[in-house]
């Protein structure tokens, strides 16, 4: 299974592989519409890996990260550039079932 910060280690010479690898594990965030925008998917996510912080690019945000904070089995908080005023960060706490619990924003 792909770690999401493996996403960190892979070589430039091995991108294009990486990405074709990656793209088959249902963990790996691709950007909207993948595990994370939906609360199965965030359950899912809280419950198979381990308490840390994970990132990965930014899709709408290319220069940024989006970076989850997750505690195995407990909740995660998903921290992101604000898609309405991206001189913000949004901050957004879920529950083990990846339901929202609150949301916060502070200065990027």
């Amino acid at each position: 299974m792909i770690q999401p910060n493996d996403i960190n280690k892979v070589e430039d010479k091995d991108w294009e592989e990486f990405k074709k690898k990656a793209a088959q594990d249902e963990l790996y965030y691709t950007g909207p519409g993948d595990l994370l925008d939906t609360p199965e998917g965030r359950a899912k996510f809280c419950r198979l890996n381990e308490s840390g912080a994970f990132n990965k690019q930014d899709p709408d945000f290319p220069t940024h990260k989006i970076w989850v904070f997750n505690n195995q089995g407990e909740g995660m908080v998903v921290k992101k550039r604000s898609r309405v005023d991206p001189s913000l960060m949004e901050d957004v706490e879920y529950n083990a079932d990846g339901i929202e619990i609150s949301r916060s924003y502070e200065p990027a």
